[in-house]
Parts: structure tokens; C-alpha cells; sequence
């Protein structure tokens, strides 16, 4: 009977140990974190993630007709994008798989909003603003 009881304190424990391995590991792949390349300028955006978890802002002020030329690509983990107009609509969403390399026209003057949310991601956002876009 001490022997078996011996063997279940044994178990829990190590099934206690265990728990709190895996709990550490789970907070810190969740953590924020960036390796790599981030430039913020008022006319770029440009990230070369070599790791990233959590997220990165950026605002661009941009005029109508203005044209943004945009690379956009994951090559690993989830890496999502949206750039939000002045009046808080969603002009652009993705998740640099579909499409890689495209432009947006502008149609609206204000500040943008360029949010970029990842989990253990790497990959490249270049966003230029074309110079002479009219």
C-alpha cells in the first residue's frame, strides 16, 4: 500500500512537471517577439521577418490617387495584414499567400493604417509609395 501510494505521488508529480513545461512553452511561442529588418518611413513600410509573433503598426498619410506598390509574402507560420483607411474601412486583407506582389490606388486622403499580426512567422512586407502615381 506506502509502495503504491509512493507511485501515484511519483506520477503527479511528473505529470505536474510536465504540465508546466508545456505551459511555459506555450507562453513563450505566443510571446511578442521580432527578428529581422523593420524600416517605418513616411513613405515605406518595409519588414524582412526572419521570426515574429504578435503585432507591428504603421501609419502612412497618403493622398487620393496615390498608388502603393505592395510585396507581401509568408514563408512561414501565419502572417496577416490589413491596412485600414482614414475612415476605419478595410482597403486591403490577406495573408501574403494568394497574392505577392500587387498595387492599391488610393481614394481617399488621411492617415492609413497598416497593422501586421503574426505567430511564429517569417516573411516580407515591402510597401512603397509610388513616386509620380498621378
Amino acid at each position: 500500500m506506502v509502495q503504491r501510494k509512493k507511485w501515484v505521488i511519483l506520477i503527479c508529480a511528473a505529470c505536474l512537471v510536465c504540465g508546466v513545461i508545456l505551459c511555459v512553452a506555450a507562453i513563450r511561442s505566443c510571446t511578442p517577439t521580432f527578428q529581422g529588418s523593420r524600416v517605418k518611413n513616411p513613405d515605406a513600410y518595409l519588414l524582412d521577418i526572419r521570426k515574429m509573433n504578435g503585432t507591428d503598426l504603421h501609419t502612412l498619410e497618403l493622398n487620393e490617387g496615390d498608388v502603393l506598390r505592395i510585396h507581401f509574402e509568408t514563408a512561414q507560420g501565419a502572417l496577416y495584414m490589413e491596412i485600414k483607411a482614414p475612415d476605419g474601412s478595410s482597403v486591403y486583407r490577406g495573408d501574403g499567400k494568394a497574392a505577392t506582389d500587387f498595387t492599391l490606388r488610393i481614394s481617399q486622403r488621411g492617415v492609413y493604417t497598416i497593422s501586421v499580426e503574426a505567430r511564429q512567422a517569417a516573411g516580407t512586407i515591402h510597401i512603397h509609395l509610388e513616386e509620380d502615381a498621378q
